[in-house]
């Protein structure tokens, strides 16, 4: 593989990579240090699929992202996660069969941002507090004179609510 080719690789798969390794379960450092460990063992590898074809080629990396992050959780025993081969062979399947169904799975953030720009404006600061700065429930609740349960499901509301408009954009139906 040539370097051209592996930035090739990079520019067209490099988030869909680091998505799905926070799919799997690692937390958003660990995620980018494996995505840049998955392109590399990539580059070094001599069995590349036909890299003209996005769907093997995608399918390739995603399986030598799961691989490094297997071995990852292994090295780290004290790990949060527990993870075995057969959970990330079914995640794999879940990805493939749910987020990518024949596109790369921007379709999915496309129709979140549009959802997330719908959202009325109370629920739209709830948002960004929580993902965008990180705030706690508890200092949410503080800041909306709310109890902290009733944080907690004014949120699992507006997730659900966010759910149900991605979900009916892509045309998916129910959860």
């Amino acid at each position: 593989m040539t370097r051209e080719t592996l930035e090739e690789l990079v520019l067209a798969h490099q988030n869909e990579i680091y998505r799905y390794l926070r799919y799997l379960g690692a937390d958003p450092p660990a995620a980018a240090d494996l995505v840049q460990d998955a392109f590399l063992a990539a580059f070094q590898s001599a069995g590349a699929p036909d890299l003209a074809d996005p769907r093997a080629r995608a399918a390739w990396l995603r399986e030598i992202a799961r691989l490094r992050f297997l071995m990852y959780c292994r090295r780290r025993r004290s790990s949060p996660v527990a993870v075995s081969s057969e959970w990330l062979e079914r995640a794999e399947a879940t990805w493939s069969a749910e987020f990518l169904r024949d596109r790369d799975g921007f379709d999915y953030l496309e129709a979140l941002q549009r959802c997330l720009e719908d959202l009325p404006g109370k629920e739209r600061e709830l948002v960004d507090l929580r993902y965008r700065e990180g705030k706690s429930r508890a200092e949410m609740a503080e800041r909306f004179q709310m109890s902290e349960d009733g944080m907690k499901s004014l949120l699992r509301r507006v997730r659900g609510a966010l759910e149900a408009c991605v979900r009916g954009k892509l045309g998916l139906g129910e959860a």
